[in-house]
């Protein structure tokens, strides 16, 4: 495991009066980067030989907000996906300072470079699933975090169906960020993973540009519906002056807005 800083290089908060934790064997401090490898788990496993590659390990990166010290308290965690493709922890940075003032920690995993078209959601999950079982090993408490699932444009559509996956293992979804999204994944992710109920309550926010393209008001309309359509019981629908790009006011708004409506914990499977 090592530790750099150079990933995220307008962070707004300093690590000089931060007390140190421990991840694993390592030193972490927050408001800086880590980044780590961890093993594959038998379901990155099975992804890893579909798609015909061999790894070793799955790389992973955590930031944790000013202030927190101390593990006994809760801490909330924002897990960010990225297109196919893409890289998580590359992509994490645009979400990242958002995140930090709102007091949320940030995770992103990254597997080994593969085709755009074997980097399928179940692919993705296998490697995300590889870090969060890391995460739940070395600190049990995270599994009791409240979690939000964040993306922009591809990263959007594969946060929905994350966030399925995730409810679907217990942990505890407080909320999804979809940023330019032009397609209804969390249907989709309702059929891959079968959530159960729980995962229709889980408060979803959808931002859109008024000027944008590809994912303009009316689309994501299209797709707000078809998820009202499909069950999904807190679904709201934010515009912002502007093309196809992310727009970091809705996601602190989303992140309050959570908060306020955050479902109660799945149990644990």
């Amino acid at each position: 495991m090592k530790r750099f800083c150079a990933l995220l290089p307008l962070l707004l908060f300093t690590t000089a009066a931060s007390a140190a934790l421990h991840f694993g064997t390592n030193e972490i401090s927050p408001g800086s980067v880590v980044e780590f490898k961890v093993a594959p788990n038998g379901r990155a496993l099975f992804e890893l030989g579909q798609a015909r590659v061999t790894a070793s390990t799955i790389r992973g990166a955590l930031i944790l907000p000013a202030g927190f010290t101390n593990l006994l308290k809760p801490c909330r965690l924002l897990i960010v996906s990225v297109p196919s493709g893409g890289s998580a922890i590359s992509g994490m940075r645009a979400m990242t300072n958002v995140a930090l003032r709102e007091g949320w920690a940030v995770l992103a995993a990254d597997g080994p470079p593969v085709a755009v078209e074997t980097d399928t959601i179940q692919f993705g999950w296998g490697m995300l699933s590889s870090v969060l079982d890391h995460l739940a090993r070395t600190w049990p408490q995270a599994r009791r975090w409240p979690v939000v699932c964040a993306g922009f444009s591809g990263g959007a559509k594969r946060s929905a169906a994350v966030a399925a996956a995730m409810t679907h293992e217990g942990w505890h979804l407080a909320g999804v960020f979809m940023g330019g999204c032009n397609e209804d994944r969390a249907t989709l992710g309702q059929r891959l993973f079968a959530p159960g109920p729980s995962f229709k309550r889980v408060p979803m926010f959808l931002s859109a540009g008024e000027s944008d393209p590809i994912a303009g008001p009316k689309p994501t309309g299209v797709v707000r519906d078809s998820m009202v359509q499909s069950g999904f019981a807190n679904v709201r629908l934010e515009t912002y002056p502007d093309g196809h790009r992310f727009h970091s006011e809705h996601l602190r708004d989303a992140l309050r807005w959570f908060l306020e409506n955050e479902p109660k914990p799945a149990v644990a499977r």
